[in-house]
């Protein structure tokens, strides 16, 4: 299979240049010379982090066609808008099925994403498949292990951060040879966004080190405020496995011990010894 990919131009199988017009308008130009002859398949890969890496796999797509290939597949490491998969207020867009308009007119034989926020994408994007986290947590809890001096996962649990995120890690607590689960919940405002009542449904952790997974973190409210209530808990340690790390308040979580994410949403430099960052087309 040839790949076009967006995120490393080095791991390319075809080469690319990316310009900007003076109108701020994305384009794209493929140097057709590095094609290949096999025009079965194609595979771009890519992140949506915001309108213009929405455009370019879709001006990709559009000239790969013309250049015959019979099929081109799109991998997502991050979906602009998976988020707002429901009209949660009166006024505001269901983002998420504007978003899969789009890419569904391009006419995708395959799409693949990774850890979609939720089974909404899968549903509103045509040919469409989900990346489970579950490798990269796996990953990343090995990572932890050779790290320290247990050898053993007696003392760990997988932290469920609130109720929307509890099916996933049901999910990923049985891939680990059912790995202790400790469910957490919260009250949100959707009007404010503001955050309230957390609670673990925990008696003791002593000893434990807990590690929260979840999809997105973005300004990190929901973990710190998790992270706290584990705390009271006497819990030794706090680690959060994040698949995407938008990080828009900054990289240190108060009661967060160490962090690992994957460079779906954007490029993370682990200038900080307590974040390590697996890249995510390991998982693509």
């Amino acid at each position: 299979m040839t790949t076009l990919n967006l995120i490393n131009a080095a791991k390319s199988d075809i080469k690319y240049s990316l310009v900007t017009f003076p109108d701020s308008q994305p384009h794209i130009k493929i140097d057709t010379a590095t094609l290949g002859d096999d025009r079965a398949v194609c595979r771009i890969i890519t992140r949506i982090s915001n309108p213009s890496d929405l455009l370019m796999p879709l001006f990709a797509k559009n000239v790969l066609s013309y250049e015959g290939f019979e099929k081109v597949e799109l991998y997502i490491s991050y979906l602009l808008a998976a988020r707002m998969d429901r009209v949660m207020t009166g006024g505001e867009p269901f983002s998420l099925k504007v978003m899969a308009n789009i890419i569904n007119c391009a006419g995708f034989s395959k799409i693949r994403i990774f850890d979609p926020h939720s089974e909404v994408s899968t549903a509103l994007l045509d040919n469409s498949y989900a990346i489970s986290n579950t490798a990269f947590v796996a990953d990343a809890l090995k990572d932890y292990q050779s790290k320290t001096s247990s050898s053993t996962a007696e003392g760990f649990c997988i932290v469920s951060p609130d109720a929307g995120a509890l099916k996933k890690i049901y999910k990923v607590a049985e891939a680990l040879n059912g790995m202790e689960v400790v469910e957490c919940m919260k009250n949100r405002d959707v009007k404010t966004g503001k955050l309230s009542g957390f609670k673990v449904f925990a008696e003791n952790l002593a000893g434990k080190t807990c590690f929260i997974v979840d999809d997105i973190c973005d300004g990190g409210g929901t973990f710190i405020g998790v992270a706290e209530e584990l705390r009271k808990l006497n819990a030794a340690k706090v680690i959060l496995v994040i698949s995407h790390g938008i990080f828009s308040k900054g990289l240190s979580l108060q009661n967060v011990d160490e962090i690992y994410c994957t460079n779906s949403y954007k490029e993370i430099q682990e200038e900080n010894a307590h974040i390590t960052v697996i890249d995510v087309q390991k998982y693509l």
